[in-house]
């Protein structure tokens, strides 16, 4: 029977019309249809939509796809399209056939560390000795990030063409803005080890026979067993060797289903499979350990790393929806690399079912802990930019459920960015031109804290990140209506929009959610004293020299020694009123300091931002010429930082850096007794803060006088 191409394809295009019956319904119709007519016709007839849908529903009945598996059909034909059109479709035919072998190369270009160099000779020498024939490879980073250290894939000034102005176009990734840390700062600290023909426990006990024959310790294997649920999908031995912590794991294939990111079918598998079932090409590079080579099985791994590029092995699409978490871990790996997404990437995550299948498939731990390694990343600007322009943030920060499923402005989260970007630009700018108050060895520390700056807080830093994006959501939440109580959630009706996103939702722990909270509110309070005149206050204090500096010798016993303008100053006594409107200001930010703690830097960083974002907003209203407007922003922007300098400055110079490890002069026993008749409750709580206001406004001042001015303000409890 002979059939014309157009009486095919007219054929093929009214059964596979899904207005006239299901795609089963239609398989069967073609096959009915076309008993006489050899698949290789029908696949040709096909368009390059039909075609994809056919290979992926179909591999077990096409011949030369037998056996494939759907990932690997469809990236069979995702080969024969990108090499033309279905006319010239020649399907491989078997696993094998499909890469044969691998690109090798730039295995001499690899810098291994003596450690490294040790680790796999000794694996070599196992090997060899034990008399098995496995294929020894590193998986994973550690192949990607040594790579990225050799000179044919370091990439010139990867920051360059940024284009964090909201006055620019939006960018996807690549271009967001500076950043904080080099790529020589990603060292790989464990090593994994994919075997290709046995267990990993298996191999770890060949290994610690052989050490053993050698006359060396044994080490211990822990075994982390199969836990889908954690990602843990084959068995994996882990030991110690050396300064190494190292996984010894299958190389293995795997299916899934349509209701789970977890695979259906998971078992032993070529180098080519696994390489094809991995996230990303750039992380589907494997060092091969017995012959020093690096192994490319997917065929675009090199370039991609060589071009900077994110992209799957397999078609975007069918990846994404196999395990959708993907979509978050291509946005972390471009915001860390500061590579730039796939054009067939971006439009796969951006499919309305890649976000339902984020949101049914992946669990919200596994989401946050994305989230957490993004705001990690050394561009956290360009990761939430990408969450943004990809229309994940909604799926991802699931804001309605956290605020009584009341709709929220969507632009909450283009003001995030906004807020985000300003302030990692200017801190990454204080890492060229510091600041006096950024500065290690100008930081003024009391009460015996050791402090550090936020250049070198990296713990500070992350929460200050997710502190700035979120602090248009936890402004906006504050004016909603309060949600309505239920006695079943106890004390956790009384939690905020943000603490119920970050540990409801994406599953931080609660020092996270609090911690943020703090910087927020800190920021508030900042923003608060400094538009009522505060910084005027810092300005006289600098001015008039005036300093509360630690004192640990003083003959007297005194913890601190006052000075202004040069002069020694008896704080329980001074009336000079420079010196009072100073301890007044001094009060003022106590408030702020003893409730945010050490976060203080990046409470005021982000009250600082947040300024000038206000500025920048505000200025742009009334110019347009494009000269002006940089002239202008950028005398705004000095004018703020300049502000704040003089106030962080000051709060330095009086003794509030450390001030909330302060322990009282007087013990709530030592009270007692100098209050006899004080009752428990508010009131004594009134006493021990009245202490407190105190002590802050009488620096050093000895106890006696302290107990006298108590004394005095409650003479009812004397």
């Amino acid at each position: 029977m002979i059939l014309s191409r157009r009486w095919m394809l007219a054929l093929i295009w009214l059964v596979m019309t899904p207005r006239a019956c299901s795609f089963q319904q239609a398989d069967v119709m073609l096959r009915r249809s076309c008993q006489n007519i050899d698949s290789q016709l029908i696949l040709q007839a096909m368009d390059s939509q039909q075609l994809r849908f056919y290979a992926s529903g179909n591999y077990n009945s096409i011949p030369g796809l037998i056996g494939l598996g759907r990932s690997l059909a469809s990236a069979a034909v995702e080969t024969v399209l990108s090499n033309g059109t279905s006319d010239s479709i020649s399907f491989p035919q078997s696993t094998s056939d499909f890469r044969a072998q691998p690109k090798r190369g730039y295995g001499p270009y690899i810098a291994l560390t003596t450690e490294e160099r040790d680790l796999f000779r000794l694996l070599r020498r196992a090997r060899l000795e034990t008399g098995i024939d496995t294929t020894l490879r590193v998986a994973g980073g550690w192949v990607r990030d040594k790579l990225l250290a050799t000179p044919e894939f370091t990439r010139k000034n990867p920051g360059e063409g940024r284009l964090t102005s909201k006055y620019k176009a939006t960018s996807m990734g690549r271009q967001g803005t500076k950043i904080m840390t080099s790529m020589e700062g990603h060292k790989p600290v464990d090593i994994d080890i994919a075997l290709d023909d046995m267990l990993g426990r298996e191999f770890a006990d060949r290994l610690n026979d052989y050490l053993a024959q050698v006359g060396e310790e044994r080490h211990t294997v822990g075994v982390v067993l199969k836990n889908p649920e954690k990602s843990k999908h084959l068995e994996t031995a882990t030991m110690k060797v050396g300064t190494f912590w190292i996984d010894f794991v299958n190389l293995r294939a795997e299916e899934y289903t349509q209701e789970s990111r977890i695979p259906e079918l998971m078992r032993i598998g070529s180098p080519a499979e696994d390489a094809f079932r991995r996230d990303l090409t750039i992380n589907a590079l494997f060092y091969n350990v017995n012959n020093g080579q690096v192994e490319d099985w997917t065929g675009r791994g090199f370039d991609d790393l060589r071009r900077g590029v994110v992209a799957t092995p397999l078609a975007p699409l069918t990846t994404l929806l196999d395990d959708p978490l993907r979509a978050l871990r291509s946005v972390r790996f471009a915001a860390r690399l500061r590579f730039t997404m796939d054009d067939s990437l971006v439009e796969a995550a951006m499919d309305r079912r890649v976000r339902e299948s984020l949101a049914e498939k992946v669990s919200r731990e596994r989401i946050g802990g994305e989230v957490d390694l993004m705001l990690r990343s050394p561009d956290p600007v360009g990761a939430m930019r990408l969450l943004i322009n990809l229309n994940l943030a909604c799926t991802v920060f699931p804001v309605e459920s956290c605020c009584n499923n009341v709709d929220l402005d969507r632009g909450v989260f283009n003001k995030g960015l906004e807020l985000l970007s300003i302030t990692h630009e200017h801190l990454t700018d204080c890492r060229l031109f510091p600041p006096m108050w950024c500065l290690s060895k100008r930081t003024y520390t009391t009460h015996g804290t050791t402090e550090l700056t936020l250049r070198e807080d990296e713990e500070a830093r992350r929460l200050l990140w997710y502190a700035s994006f979120l602090k248009p959501l936890h402004d906006e939440a504050k004016g909603l209506s309060k949600v309505k109580k239920s006695k079943r959630d106890g004390k956790k009706a009384n939690r905020s929009a943000i603490s119920r996103l970050l540990v409801d939702e994406l599953k931080r722990p609660n020092r996270d959610a609090e911690s943020i909270e703090k910087i927020i509110r800190g920021a508030n309070k900042f923003t608060q004293l400094i538009n009522t005149g505060s910084d005027l206050s810092a300005i006289s204090v600098l001015l008039s020299d005036i300093r509360v500096d630690e004192c640990l010798d003083s003959p007297d016993g005194s913890k601190f020694k006052c000075t202004m303008n040069g002069k020694t100053v008896d704080s329980a006594t001074e009336e000079d009123p420079m010196w009072k409107h100073a301890m007044d200001f001094r009060l003022q930010c106590f408030e702020i300091m003893n409730n945010v703690g050490p976060l203080w830097r990046a409470a005021l960083f982000l009250s600082l931002s947040e300024h000038m974002s206000e500025q920048f907003r505000g200025d742009l209203e009334y110019v347009i010429e494009g000269d002006i407007v940089d002239e202008s922003q950028e005398e705004l922007r000095q004018g703020e930082i300049e502000r704040y300098d003089a106030f962080a400055i000051a709060m330095q110079r009086i003794g509030l850096v450390g001030i909330w490890e302060e322990k009282p002069v007087l013990s709530g026993n030592e009270m007692k007794k100098i209050l006899p008749t004080i009752p428990k409750g508010p009131a004594f709580r009134d006493v021990m803060d009245e202490q407190r206001r105190w002590m802050v406004l009488h620096p050093g001042a000895s106890a006696g006088v302290l107990v006298k001015h108590l004394s005095e303000k409650f003479p009812d409890y004397s």
